[in-house]
């Protein structure tokens, strides 16, 4: 009987097994299709990056390239017309203030300066020639008014006398004589008055002759200093103890007056002017701590400018040094900038979706915890650095979510990743 049972039991598992594995399959068929039924779009993993959302301290910076730049630049330019005789310094060297950079010839204002010259000579012995003239004239009526003087004086010593003897009535002089001398001293006293103010007149009109001739004298000498003073211009100095940044002209080229020769830069004193992108510069103030990246150092310093415009979607930052330029800074190196915008003691974060602002509502796919689906998620975004920014509503520590574009599948709500 045992033999019996035996062979009952066997023949029961085989008429069940095939039904129990035909059951296991539909069971696992209906799973899958259920988790199939939960995603609406199917994208690969391998073109997706994700990131992960971390809590803790978050400093906030905003990056952008550029160049070392001179602050104080001055361009020499030419304040007379000439050709270019010689260039002395070339681009890239070292100049004191006062050292030639390049020389200019211009024949016709040193003629014109030695004609000024001569010009000036003239009138300077023109004027001594008339001072001679007009001393001569005056001395000449100094000596009329005396003679005047001296006659209308011994006229009236002689009516004096007269006028005694007539009036004690001698007899020894007529009334005739009497009246003729009363008239003659009158006209001689006339005389004298004239002649002082024909020479107070001859003074006054030497005086106004002086003072035109020194008029042209000092206007000529004005002349003759412009006349030097270009002459001179044809020589270009160096303005500041500077390093010569490029020169613009050739020997044997002609020049115009204000036209730019060189380009003078202090070497010690220079600045850094970053390309921000404009999404980015919203947050970037005046007085910021900056460091620039010289590709062999690093030095501090501060924002100095923001620049009001827009310029091929950049925003020009000027950045000063608070502290010495290492060696190797110079002029048009290129430089790495990072602006501190601020830090927060303690936040969430995450790397920084494509496509996504500061402070702003947005949309991000979160996967679930298998990691095979993500689900649209509203999300709230605060402050931005570079590659990171803050979570502010939405996510939690550990939650992972899609950071590359997910444009082309927005619209749908879940997506399966294959």
């Amino acid at each position: 009987m045992d033999i019996a049972v035996k062979k009952q039991k066997k023949t029961l598992l085989k008429r069940v097994w095939p039904l129990a594995l035909v059951i296991a399959i539909l069971a696992i068929a209906l799973n899958y299709s259920a988790f199939l039924l939960q995603a609406d779009y199917v994208i690969d993993d391998d073109t997706l990056v994700y990131g992960e959302v971390k809590q803790g301290p978050f400093s906030i910076s905003v990056r952008g390239a550029g160049l070392l730049v001179p602050d104080k630049i001055k361009w020499l330019a030419a304040s007379v017309d000439g050709h270019v005789e010689r260039v002395v310094v070339k681009p890239g060297k070292s100049v004191k203030k006062g050292e030639l950079i390049i020389e200019l010839s211009n024949p016709r204002l040193k003629q014109l300066q030695e004609e000024t010259k001569w010009e000036l000579e003239a009138i300077i012995a023109e004027s001594k020639a008339s001072q001679a003239e007009q001393k001569s004239g005056l001395l000449f009526q100094k000596a009329r008014m005396l003679d005047a003087k001296l006659n209308y004086q011994s006229s009236k010593l002689k009516l004096d006398a007269q006028r005694e003897l007539f009036n004690n009535k001698t007899g020894a002089v007529s009334k005739i004589d009497y009246e003729k001398t009363k008239l003659e001293t009158q006209q001689f006293n006339q005389r004298w008055k004239i002649q002082e103010e024909v020479l107070v007149s001859m003074t006054d009109n030497i005086v106004v002759q002086d003072n035109a001739h020194n008029s042209r004298i000092n206007k000529m000498r004005k002349t003759l200093e412009r006349a030097e003073q270009q002459v001179k211009d044809l020589m270009i100095y160096a303005s500041l103890d500077s390093v010569v940044q490029d020169v613009s002209v050739e020997p044997g080229q002609r020049v115009n007056m204000g036209s730019n020769l060189a380009k003078l830069a202090q070497q010690d004193s220079l600045i850094a002017e970053l390309q921000v992108a404009e999404l980015l510069i919203g947050e970037v103030s005046i007085g910021q701590l900056v460091t620039i990246d010289t590709r062999n150092n690093t030095v501090s310093g501060i924002v100095a400018r923001v620049d009001p415009a827009v310029v091929n979607g950049n925003v020009q930052v000027d950045v000063t040094f608070t502290e010495a330029l290492p060696s190797d800074a110079r002029p048009d190196l290129s430089v790495d900038g990072e602006i501190m915008i601020t830090d927060i003691a303690d936040t969430l974060y995450v790397s920084r979706p494509i496509f996504s602002q500061r402070q702003s509502n947005t949309t991000i796919y979160k996967l679930n915890q298998d990691g095979n689906l993500a689900q649209r998620t509203q999300v709230k975004l605060g402050k931005g650095s570079i590659n990171q920014i803050q979570v502010i509503e939405g996510l939690a520590v550990g939650d992972r979510v899609i950071i590359s574009d997910s444009s082309s599948w927005q619209k749908y709500k879940k997506v399966r990743i294959n």
